[in-house]
């Protein structure tokens, strides 16, 4: 095949290993009479058809699944290393819609079924993925840059040095995923010895999530030394948000105050998940005290108190965390944190909220979707 391809013919490479099904897709493709006419080439493995469109360009990929491929998983990986550079259609041995919706889950324009073929449904099906294929690249050619400005307000709103607080070790971390979300987490110096701690999620990915999250961080820091109490900081920061309803998003927030002398733990988890304190051998769940903020202008919290004995570890995470999905939908949850704690039992409050958030990137790793950002906040009770 040349390299200069004319402007009316739609190149094609199929990946076939067997000779009489490749004379027949070929055979289909020379039958349509209309232009843009087809011209194919063909690789007999995926790797193949992969060193090929290294070497020169193609309009599509007709991709044969044979059965052993698709048991094994070597398929639908297949799918999503070629529709990297070229849209893909998958021809299956099998009339299966389990299968087929794997394979454009994995990033296929479309599943046929071999024996079912006639010319003018493969010829139709290649012209679909093609376009899909090119409004799908300006989709994400809009999302990247949308999402470079997102990821740099989300970084910026981050602090810098987290506060010195006496008799504890306190850490952060966040993992920001390819989709940028909401996610913050906050540490400010209070007057009387007191450090308050946030980790928030507003709703919504891009630049609409990272709007919303800059305006709650930019709140909580401006009200946190004036409010007595975690409960009246949230009150507030709810009638502030709630100013502008034209969109329905919302944010979830967990805020606690924490007295260094004392230990004393005060704090209002406004719906964000459940934070675990182990202290000793126990462990308790700091449970939602209310709705999230941004939803409901009566909204009513409850604010609780708890004391971090010496020893005793504190941790604050966001959805993105326990949510994590492995490639046979298993989540990470709460067994994966309480895991990762047990195995790093003398780590640093830093290092531990590291090790969390990249023990549930690791375990999301097999999966297409790359989930959501992940946030640890860790406090550490020291032994006086």
């Amino acid at each position: 095949m040349s390299r200069q391809t004319p402007p009316n013919v739609v190149r094609v490479l199929l990946v076939e290993d067997d000779p009489g099904d490749a004379a027949r897709m070929r055979a289909l493709l020379q039958e349509e009479a209309r232009t843009p006419s087809f011209t194919v080439a063909v690789a007999p493995t995926a790797q193949d058809a992969l060193d090929e469109l290294g070497v020169r360009p193609y309009d599509a990929v007709l991709l044969a699944l044979s059965r052993a491929a698709v048991e094994s998983g070597e398929g639908f990986d297949a799918i999503r290393h070629l529709d990297k550079t070229a849209p893909v259609v998958v021809l299956g041995a099998l009339d299966d819609e389990e299968i087929a919706v794997k394979a454009v889950k994995r990033g296929a324009q479309d599943y046929l079924v071999k024996d079912r073929l006639i010319t003018e449904l493969l010829v139709r099906s290649l012209r679909y993925a093609q376009e899909r294929h090119r409004l799908l690249a300006e989709h994400n050619r809009r999302l990247e840059y949308e999402l470079k400005i997102a990821a740099f307000v989300q970084q910026s709103f981050l602090p810098g040095v987290l506060p010195a607080t006496p008799g504890h070790d306190i850490g952060a971390y966040l993992h920001a995923s390819g989709q940028v979300g909401g996610d913050f987490y906050d540490l400010i110096e209070l007057p009387h010895d007191r450090v308050a701690l946030a980790v928030g999620d507003a709703s919504g990915k891009g630049i609409p999530g990272a709007i919303l999250m800059a305006e709650t961080q930019g709140v909580l820091r401006a009200e946190a030394a004036a409010c007595a109490t975690p409960l009246e900081l949230v009150e507030t920061l709810n009638r502030a948000l709630l100013h502008d309803k034209s969109q329905d998003r919302f944010v979830t927030l967990f805020y606690g105050v924490l007295t260094a002398s004392t230990g004393e733990f005060t704090f209002v988890n406004a719906g964000h998940p459940r934070a675990l304190l182990l202290d000793g051998d126990g462990e308790s769940p700091l449970l939602s005290t209310g709705p999230p903020l941004r939803l409901f202008a009566e909204a009513a919290w409850e604010e609780r108190t708890v004391t971090l004995g010496a020893g005793a570890r504190l941790v604050i995470y966001s959805d993105g965390v326990t949510e994590a999905q492995n490639e046979v939908d298993r989540f990470f949850d709460l067994d994966g944190i309480r895991g990762v704690m047990a195995e790093h039992r003398d780590s640093t409050a830093p290092e531990l909220a590291r090790h969390i958030c990249h023990a549930a990137e690791r375990f999301e790793r097999g999966n297409p979707d790359p989930g959501d950002d992940k946030t640890v906040v860790v406090v550490r009770a020291l032994k006086r």
